[in-house]
């Protein structure tokens, strides 16, 4: 990688508009990557239960009315359920989808035992699908604009936007080993952040630095960020 300039100038205009300064990229981790299929096995729309993107394969199936939370989903879209299909489910929540990403609508409906019965508590329209794994939902990433890539790397710097609100700080600390997919053509690497505990302040998260080191050079390969499922 071409060497970006690091004089006192260079790191005040960075700091200014919250990205990572060259002090900052010497100072973060370094993670190696594991090694992960090309499509993820869990993905979440951010709402509900984390299904498996490949019940969007086939057809959806005519749902059963006698189940109760079948039932509550009916009556929360007045009758209209055609289409929709069950995505996930375990004993006190079910997750309903209609169409296909990007165009997906998902419905959540669960169980409350006081009042004895289903409810559907929240349905959402056109939000990203993103790669999951144990629960957390993929965070975004794109290369260091300071620097040039060169086919010979082997360390990429990238620079990873937490999907979590975590009061406007930066994930440092808790960035977790990142998946990597690699093939002829493309290196799909995604980054997950664990969230940090207890309630947050709704702010912007800065972009985190964060240095992945890959066991061959990147080659003419192709990047790919994998934490949109489309």
């Amino acid at each position: 990688m071409a060497k970006p300039r690091d004089g006192l100038l260079d790191r005040l205009v960075a700091r200014a508009r919250g990205v990572p300064t060259e002090r900052d990229w010497r100072r973060c981790v370094v993670l190696e990557p594991r090694s992960a299929p090309r499509l993820p096995k869990l993905v979440s729309h951010g709402a509900g239960l984390s299904f498996s993107p490949r019940v969007l394969d086939k057809p959806p199936k005519p749902l059963d009315s006698a189940d109760p939370a079948v039932s509550a989903l009916a009556e929360y879209l007045e009758g209209e359920i055609a289409g929709w299909r069950l995505l996930a489910r375990n004993d006190t929540e079910a997750l309903f989808g209609q169409g296909d990403p990007p165009e997906l609508a998902t419905a959540v409906v669960r169980e409350d035992p006081k009042r004895g019965g289903w409810s559907c508590v929240s349905k959402t329209n056109r939000r990203a699908l993103r790669a999951t794994r144990d629960g957390i939902r993929a965070s975004s990433w794109h290369l260091d604009d300071a620097v040039k890539l060169s086919t010979q790397d082997t360390v990429l710097r990238i620079c990873v936007t937490e999907q979590t609100v975590a009061g406007g700080r930066r994930a440092d600390g808790r960035v977790l080993t990142p998946d990597l997919h690699v093939n002829e053509h493309e290196l799909v690497l995604t980054m997950y952040v664990r969230p940090e505990a207890g309630f947050q302040m709704r702010r912007p998260n800065p972009e985190t630095p964060v240095r992945v080191a890959l066991a061959h050079p990147v080659g003419s390969r192709k990047l790919i960020d994998g934490a949109v499922y489309e």
